[in-house]
Order: C-alpha cells, then structure tokens, then sequence
C-alpha cells in the first residue's frame, strides 16, 4: 500500500524508543521514503511530544525505563489531545506475548524488532492511510450533522407560522368574524411559509448535489434582501401578536446581492425570530436594513429588542453552538442555542460581521449584521 504524496507530505511519525540505535534505524527507514518523524527517548518525552505536536501516528517501544510503553498508551487514549492518534508498538519477539496487553492498552498493531523495513514501511502506510480516511469521514460526519441541525432549525419557524395561522383561521370562519380579504390574507402567508419551506430543502440538496455540502458564496442571480426582510416581519408576526409584540419595520435601504434567498433568510429569521422569543408582553420590536457603517459598501439588518439586557462579558458566547443567553423564552417558545450560531457561521462565510449591544435607551439589545457587496 503507498501514501499519496499530499499524505506523504503531510504525516509526521513520533518514533519513541530508549534505544538510539532503533531511532536511528527507524528513522532511516523513514527518511529515504520521504516521511517526517521526531524522536522521544523516554514515555514522559513521548507524552509532550505528542501534545505538542499531534503527530499522524506514533512508533512507540513497549519496554521502557520509567513509564513504559503500555502506561504511555494508556495516558495518550485518556488524553482528549491525543485520544485518536493510532499508536503501534515495537516489540522484541520475547515480548511478543504481551501483545494482549499492548491492544487492551490502546495500540494498533505491533512491528517485532529486529526491524524488517518492508514489514515497517507496510505497516506504517497502512495506519496512516487508515488514519486519514477516519479524519475524512469524521469531517463529512460533521458536515451532515451541521446541515441537518441547520435544516431542522430552519424549518421550525415557518411551520409555527402555519401551525398559529390555521387555529386562528378555523376559529374566525366558525365565529364569521374574519372577511374574505383577512382570509385571503392569512392563506397568502401560510403559502409563503410552505414555499420557503421547499425552497430551503431544495436549496439544501442543490447544493448537496453541485459542491457536496459546501455553500456557495455568490449566486447568479441577485436577490432583494429588502424583500426577504418583508417577508420575514410578516411570517414572525403571528407568534408576536400572541405577545402582543408590535414588530415595526424599517425599510432605508433596498440592496440587490448575489446571495440566495434562502441564505439570507436564514441570517435574518434567526434574529428576527430570537427577538420575538425573548421580548416581553406588549413590547415593540424595531427591525431595519439600512447601509453599512463600515467604509466598504454593503448593507446593515439590526434587530432592536425589548428583553432583559444581555451582559456584555457573555454577548460573544451567544454565537457558539448550543450557548443560550442567562434569560429563557418568554411564552410558548423554545431555544435550542442554535440560531445564532448558523448567523455567525454563514456571515463568516461572507466576511461580514455580526455582534450585539445594550440599545442606548436600555429596553433591550440590538443585534446586527453587516455584509459587504461585491
């Protein structure tokens, strides 16, 4: 089995071993096939290299003076750093029966001494191969959990659009107290919900399919992010008016970008949506989408609020993963600490920035995103 050459290029092996000669050895025979490689001649040298330098795999001799190889093992597999850098042992053929202990302990495979280069270099690739391939599923793992979190999240507030909406609509035409045009109305904005809806999971599977997972940073066409904020004041309503919150809509600035609609909603809704759960009864929520402050051009969405001020010293946290803010939702509402976290991840993406503050009347907090336009 041959490594790659990005794999060759990039593999660095700690050899441990209180023999020079093996190290020296060992190290030959990794030199002429291109591999890198640090030394360690003891198991305490052996655990700071391998913190420090997170090695791809690790030679590590059994026999040792001080800590042997089994108790290095055993500390690197219980060490968060170094838990997943696989470890094959160098063992004397006497040694050969304690291989049970070696395995129990942590190791991969083993390499008898006196060393035989084709067995080593075999061994070697194969456990670095393997190695990559498990970064690179733990990677594509973690890529689907983000999507699938980011579509599940995403969704959630359209449905309860249409999950308010259809009581309230039953509710009128058995009392007969709604006209044709509120009616009207109100299936408009459960239609548009249901459209976002399909547009964000085809949207999501387009872009499985073209860049497997990736998201685009500019579209082809260009989107009126005015218009998405519209959308997303008239969607949120429902669950403000059953907090008899006012949402007061700002429009100052009408900016064509080439950035999808359905990325753009999920930058906004997520603010726009958070406000509503937090703000007290009978509040007012101002939303606005104006120009950029910063001396590119680009536009500006901020959301002012009206719940509890958020501490300055924890206002960063609120855009990581799972992080919630010190006060709960208020009324029916839900948090999962997500929201903020997929608003970081795409304006990132975009190279804007995104952050919050005390509004200057101390009512509540504003949050804001700018991005620039290319």
């Amino acid at each position: 089995m041959q490594l790659s050459p990005q794999a060759t290029e990039e593999a660095k092996i700690l050899i441990v071993d209180d023999e020079p000669q093996n190290l020296q050895l060992v190290g030959e025979i990794l030199r002429r096939e291109g591999m890198r490689f640090i030394f360690a001649i003891n198991g305490e040298e052996a655990l700071e290299a391998a913190k420090e330098q997170q090695p791809t795999l690790i030679l590590l001799d059994v026999m040792m003076p001080g800590i042997d190889g089994l108790e290095v093992c055993k500390q690197l597999k219980a060490c968060e750093q170094t838990e997943t850098i696989p470890v094959i042992f160098l063992t004397a053929i006497a040694e050969v029966t304690d291989l049970v202990s070696a395995f129990a302990a942590g190791g991969v495979d083993y390499i008898k001494k006196p060393f035989i280069r084709e067995e080593l270099l075999a061994r070697v690739r194969t456990h670095i191969n393997l190695h990559v391939v498990q970064q690179q599923l733990n990677a594509l793992y973690q890529q689907k959990t983000e999507l699938l979190t980011t579509l599940a999240h995403d969704i959630k507030n359209p449905t309860s659009a249409i999950q308010g909406l259809a009581p309230m609509m039953i509710e009128d035409i058995r009392s007969d107290s709604c006209s044709s045009d509120e009616l009207c109305s109100m299936l408009e904005l459960i239609g548009e919900s249901a459209c976002g809806m399909t547009e964000l999971v085809n949207d999501i599977l387009n872009e499985e399919t073209q860049l497997q997972g990736e998201v685009p940073l500019l579209t082809d066409a260009q989107t009126n992010a005015a218009d998405v904020v519209s959308h997303l004041v008239k969607l949120n309503a429902t669950q403000a008016k059953e907090k008899s919150i006012r949402l007061k809509h700002k429009p100052e600035f009408d900016p064509m970008v080439r950035i999808s609609r359905r990325i753009l909603t999920e930058m906004f809704d997520n603010i726009i949506s958070n406000a509503v759960k937090y703000s007290c009864h009978d509040s007012e929520i101002i939303i606005r989408l104006s120009k950029s402050n910063t001396p590119e051009t680009g536009f500006r969405f901020e959301v002012h609020d009206n719940a509890s001020p958020i501490p300055a010293e924890t206002r960063d946290a609120l855009f990581q993963k799972f992080q919630k803010g010190p006060q709960a939702p208020l009324g029916n509402s839900s948090s999962h600490g997500l929201g903020l976290a997929i608003v970081k991840r795409l304006v990132d993406l975009y190279e804007g920035r995104v952050g919050a503050y005390e509004r200057e009347d101390t009512t509540g907090n504003v949050f804001y995103l700018e991005i620039p336009i290319r």
